[in-house]
């Protein structure tokens, strides 16, 4: 439209459709606006617009979606700076202490619970109201410094930047994500960290002990791969002592939160089957959680009778008076069933592994389940054992307990095994089938301080009836503890030689230990010598002289001790050497 001088030339609008095989339409508008006389600007609503004000931290993109601002140098290290200066506005915004760690709080991924969950399922961690911490003037400043650090995490790795920038902010990254309880960020950026930044620019010692120490907890309290956990810390080398959760700084005991539930529920358990009663204040102490939560969200059937808390009652038994009891029935009643011994009644060395909780809650509660059972009687002692159990662990018993064989009604006899050990060889096998495998004991490092030690020979008397019932696996197992046995006796001989009673202890434990071995097996000959050899090279010269009255009792280990003696003279005179007394690694 063309119109004279004094009028306005404009094009006001322009519509162009463009046919393509999607039927794309454009629209572009275009406004020529032609200056007023005098070279002033209209005064129109157009030249009175406001310009545009944009968030710093959300006007650039991420480079996964083709922003390529983040993937210049200089750029990344202005944005992270801007990242802190909001991180610090948010800081100083909450004030207080506890205002911080609630707005914290309000980007957790755990701070809700629906209704419908149901009690058995894994406890949710205790929060605040979650209405608060959802409003947009909590969660928006918090909320912008993550998805931006997100974005500079993704411009740090698509320009492969490895140096003390990458670093501090990687760091940075990963402290504030676990504040926020946010594993799909400090995960992946610690990984990051360790595996490609650390190499090519090294974290100082502390940065990289509290990064690994940062993995380790999340992989063993998030994920619940414990085993995982011990593998990255013997491969990173952690040193880092134990700590409850009161006692950590704040970021760790953020991620020991994610084990705050398993912890309670195995608490809990413990007291089931511990305590009739309990006082409330020391559960509550004991579990972290008040009354009502433990009855709601960890599902807690049990009653609150003023200040304590009834976990099981004891049903009274039913009093029958002797008066009331005929004679005839008297007379019809079965005898009284010989009670078994103690475990062990003589004066020896408790056995400590054998002879845990595990093993005698498993034997005195044994006959509580409906299981097919066993009777073995051994000397004037008899077990009842699960069927399943023994059939499980022993190729021996899974054949005799079948037809057409005795042993199939139920009972097995045995008159010359000890009870003793009979008992810790159905501990073992219990360990193995209902709770989890006995982990072999590892080499202690001060042998000579334990107080207890189980003796040798309880190892060899199990590892023989393992043999002779055919329990492989057992069996293997019991062969791993009387080298660690072996070993660890041999180097608390070599380092306690001034020590008259634990030479003289360990003296005994050695010689029962070969006594009880069958030299005419082929593996048991091979632990005698091993025996031998680790004992002559441990003991002091003037300990075997003046204390061998101890073991006269023992020929055998006399003789084969003084042939060992024998053979170390005989090799130092052929060197023209000293005898001399040598540590000796674990067999």
């Amino acid at each position: 439209h063309t119109h004279s001088k004094r009028h306005l030339l404009s094009l006001w609008f322009i519509t162009c459709v463009v046919p393509s095989a999607n039927a794309l339409h454009v629209h572009v508008h275009v406004h020529f606006i032609m200056p007023n006389r005098g070279g002033r600007n209209s005064s129109g609503p157009w030249g009175r617009l406001k310009p545009v004000e944009q968030d710093p931290l959300e006007s650039i993109g991420l480079p996964s979606k083709g922003d390529t601002r983040l993937l210049d140098l200089k750029t990344q290290e202005n944005y992270y700076t801007k990242i802190v200066e909001r991180y610090m506005t948010f800081c100083s915004d909450a004030g207080q202490r506890d205002e911080l760690l609630r707005r914290f709080s309000s980007l957790e991924i755990s701070s809700s619970k629906p209704a419908s969950t149901p009690a058995s399922s894994r406890p949710v961690l205790p929060t605040v109201d979650h209405e608060k911490l959802q409003s947009p003037a909590n969660t928006k400043a918090l909320s912008d410094v993550m998805a931006a650090l997100r974005k500079l995490r993704e411009g740090i790795v698509a320009t492969k930047r490895a140096d003390d920038f990458a670093a501090q902010a990687y760091l940075f990254c990963i402290r504030l994500s676990i504040l926020v309880k946010h594993p799909e960020s400090y995960h992946p950026a610690i990984l990051h960290l360790l595996r490609s930044i650390h190499p090519q620019q090294p974290l100082t010692s502390v940065e990289l002990q509290e990064v690994v120490g940062y993995l380790i907890l999340d992989t063993a309290c998030r994920r619940g791969e414990l085993a995982e956990a011990f593998a990255l810390r013997r491969r990173y080398e952690l040193k880092d002592s134990k700590k409850v959760k009161r006692s950590v700084d704040g970021h760790r005991a953020k991620i020991m939160e994610w084990a705050e539930g398993d912890v309670r529920m195995h608490t809990l358990k413990c007291f089931g089957r511990t305590y009739l009663s309990v006082e409330l204040d020391f559960l509550e102490k004991t579990t972290g959680s008040k009354w009502l939560d433990l009855k709601q969200a960890d599902g807690v059937g049990w009653d609150l009778e003023g200040s304590k808390v009834v976990i099981r009652k004891v049903r009274a038994r039913k009093y029958h008076p002797i008066d009331s009891i005929s004679h005839r029935l008297l007379l019809a009643m079965a005898p009284a069933r010989k009670r078994p011994r103690a475990a062990q009644s003589d004066d020896r060395t408790t056995s400590v592994l054998l002879a845990d909780y595990r093993t005698a809650w498993l034997l005195a509660n044994k006959h509580r389940s409906d299981e097919p059972s066993v009777e073995i009687i051994c000397k004037n002692e008899t077990f009842k054992v699960h069927t399943s159990v023994l059939k499980q662990h022993s190729e021996y018993f899974e054949t005799c307990l079948s037809k057409p064989f005795t042993e199939s009604d139920g009972v097995v006899r045995f008159d010359d095994i000890e009870p003793r050990y009979l008992a810790f060889y159905l501990g073992v096998a219990y360990s193995y089938s209902s709770i989890m495998p006995h982990t072999p004991p590892a080499p202690s490092m001060n042998p000579e301080a334990k107080a207890l030690r189980t003796p040798l020979r309880d190892y060899i008397e199990v590892y023989k009836l393992c043999d002779r019932f055919l329990s492989t696996q057992m069996g293997e197992f019991m062969l791993k503890c009387i080298k660690t046995s072996i070993g660890d006796g041999h180097r608390a001989l070599f380092r306690s030689f001034s020590d008259e009673e634990q030479q003289k202890a360990l003296m005994r434990d050695f010689a029962d230990g070969y006594e009880a071995l069958e030299h005419g097996h082929a593996l048991q000959k091979d632990l005698s010598e091993h025996i031998i050899e680790y004992f002559v090279e441990g003991i002091s010269y003037e300990a075997w002289d003046g204390y061998m009255e101890e073991v006269m009792h023992r020929p055998k280990f006399v003789a084969q001790v003084s042939k060992g003696f024998a053979r170390k003279l005989s090799e130092a005179m052929s060197a023209r050497s000293k005898m001399k007394r040598k540590e000796l690694v674990g067999p």
